[in-house]
């Protein structure tokens, strides 16, 4: 009982993420260690700039992809930690729990704000860029039925940030006329409206903080030059029930045995079982999941 004598109800964490599309996890990592993954990704992304100004002036990303590739970092050292982050049990336990199963680990991402111009994010659904309107719908209309959840995104915020919004409960239903408006009418010419979409929430997560997506839910990002973001992202999927990231996001570099052989047993392992189930879904020639491109 709350102390005003209303009922408090707990959900676990399979059902908040399923339901509302959200969780936040105060805290996840704190002190010296947080300062130690900041620093590390600071200086990665420093090399990344610096090789992107080179090959491609003026570009202005707000994504990293494939954080874990090798070359982006000063030592092995520094890709161990984020590698081992990726594979600890504070990360894995959320996780299982929403996929009421093993996970697989699925790709790794770092957002950044951009150097040059800024932009409001478009409201979207990570749906619509696989699927048709219709097609779309079924499979909103899929989850729902049968509470299924194909990925989930683990975002941890290295400072401050107040650089996402989302629409709760908009997971297991399709758009109100309301939002229909904002995410897809005219073409998604209103996608990047400042404001108008109804129960929009921004999400304000200080440094440290983690905030787990199901990415099938209406949601955008902030990208302001003048408001710092740097945030550290890894995408898991079900282990029984795996999709795969589209072959960009895939690094083999970092699979060697020279690289795993210096992780603990335990993160070596949960990074050898990607690899051996990535292999043989190569090896089978198949065509992508049209879903792998959701998380």
């Amino acid at each position: 009982m709350a102390g005003d004598g209303s009922t408090v109800i707990q959900k676990s964490y399979q059902e908040q993420f399923t339901q509302e599309g959200y969780i936040v996890i105060p805290k996840l990592i704190t002190g010296d260690e947080l300062l130690r993954i900041r620093d590390i990704s600071n200086r990665a992304l420093a090399k990344f700039y610096e090789d992107l100004d080179i090959q491609n002036p003026g570009r202005d990303p707000i994504r990293l992809d494939n954080f874990m590739n090798p070359k982006w970092y000063d030592n092995e050292e520094d890709l161990r930690l984020i590698m081992e982050l990726g594979a600890d049990p504070r990360c894995l336990g959320p996780v299982e729990q929403i996929f009421r199963g093993r996970s697989l680990y699925k790709t790794s991402i770092f957002w950044m704000n951009p150097r040059y111009s800024s932009m409001e994010g478009n409201w979207h659904r990570d749906t619509q860029f696989v699927y048709k309107e219709e097609a779309e719908k079924e499979y909103v209309a899929s989850l729902r039925e049968n509470d299924g959840v194909r990925g989930v995104q683990f975002q941890i915020a290295l400072v401050d940030s107040s650089d996402f919004e989302y629409i709760p409960f908009s997971v297991q239903r399709f758009d109100s006329p309301e939002e229909y408006y904002y995410r897809l009418a005219d073409h998604c010419s209103h996608s990047r409206s400042a404001e108008g979409m109804p129960n929009a929430v921004r999400i304000h997560l200080k440094a440290g903080d983690a905030i787990l997506l199901n990415q099938v839910g209406i949601h955008r990002g902030r990208y302001h030059m003048d408001k710092l973001r740097r945030t550290l992202m890894f995408s898991y999927t079900p282990a029984n029930n795996p999709t795969f990231s589209h072959p960009k996001h895939v690094n083999d570099q970092w699979k060697s045995e020279h690289y795993l052989d210096q992780l603990s047993s335990r993160a070596a392992a949960y990074y050898k079982e990607y690899i051996k189930v990535y292999q043989e879904y190569e090896a089978s020639q198949q065509k992508p999941d049209a879903s792998a491109n959701i998380y």
